[in-house]
């Protein structure tokens, strides 16, 4: 299978769920993708900027095999993100600091030039300038996906909006959605993959709904971060093997539900916190 080059933020995340404690844990949608892909068995690479904080990373043996050849190593920290949630798992404030990611923008410029026989998926999030990451991709005629974060999405949608119908998939959530369709109209790209936490996911194919997928119920999440990037990385891996969508959407699901069950890639409290 063609190698995909996930390009988006590997960062230091402190979690804060309601009746919880929080979590140091090691995240990022570069990481969770990534990870989700391989594990079902697609050649990936995550193009991230990492500080020394995270040099050891490739070597966590809690981590599929990756080809860690594309990350550009800077010399300040990590990104580090403290992401609070409500009851209902949505994320209700995020609190950043970029860190290395702030190198991330110039790191795809160069990944995109030298590697345009690649499949890309571009992690809309900041500090990626979308105006000049999307625009590459297309020019040197490369195949893609995107997907959004809520917090950032009301800026960062209408700002891909230009390049969107060149993409192959993208995923949002139920309230990205909305603002896609507000932004791009209905049909913005041949597959629009929604996801919408423990309710039915969906796929709107060249316009069409496609019959919706329930995730299973299981036992009370332990980390719910990670999970729509998982059910993303899932779908990517299944559908470059020629999986229909609705059977690639079905298996991303259940991923993303396994994923929530799982114990997260904790860290030890941090000795600095995001400002």
């Amino acid at each position: 299978m063609q190698r995909t080059i996930v390009i988006g933020n590997i960062s230091l995340d402190h979690i804060h769920r309601p009746g919880h404690l929080p979590v140091h844990q090691l995240g990022g949608a570069a990481l969770h993708l990534a990870t989700a892909a391989a594990r079902a068995g697609l050649p990936v690479a995550p193009a991230a900027a990492v500080g020394s904080d995270l040099a050891r990373l490739p070597d966590d043996p809690r981590l599929p095999p990756l080809d860690w050849t594309l990350l550009h190593h800077a010399p300040q920290p990590s990104a580090a993100f403290t992401i609070h949630y409500d009851e209902a798992g949505t994320v209700t404030a995020v609190d950043t600091t970029y860190g290395a990611s702030e190198h991330l923008t110039a790191h795809a410029l160069h990944l995109i030039d030298r590697y345009p026989q690649a499949a890309f998926h571009v992690s809309c999030r900041h500090p990626l300038h979308i105006p000049a990451v999307l625009p590459a991709l297309v020019v040197r005629g490369c195949t893609f996906s995107l997907d959004f974060h809520l917090p950032s999405a009301p800026q960062l949608i209408p700002a891909a909006t230009p390049w969107l119908h060149h993409a192959t998939t993208i995923f949002v959530n139920a309230e990205e959605h909305a603002l896609l369709t507000l932004a791009a109209g209905p049909r913005p790209c041949p597959e629009v993959v929604i996801s919408d936490g423990p309710r039915p996911a969906r796929i709107v194919c060249n316009g069409r709904a496609l019959p919706p997928v329930t995730p299973p119920s299981l036992p009370t999440a332990r980390q719910i971060t990670g999970a729509g990037d998982t059910l993303a990385g899932t779908y990517l891996a299944h559908r470059a093997r020629g999986i229909t969508p609705p059977t690639a959407l079905t298996r991303a699901v259940k991923a993303a539900s396994r994923h929530t069950a799982h114990t997260p890639l904790t860290l030890p409290a941090p000795r600095r916190a995001p400002s």
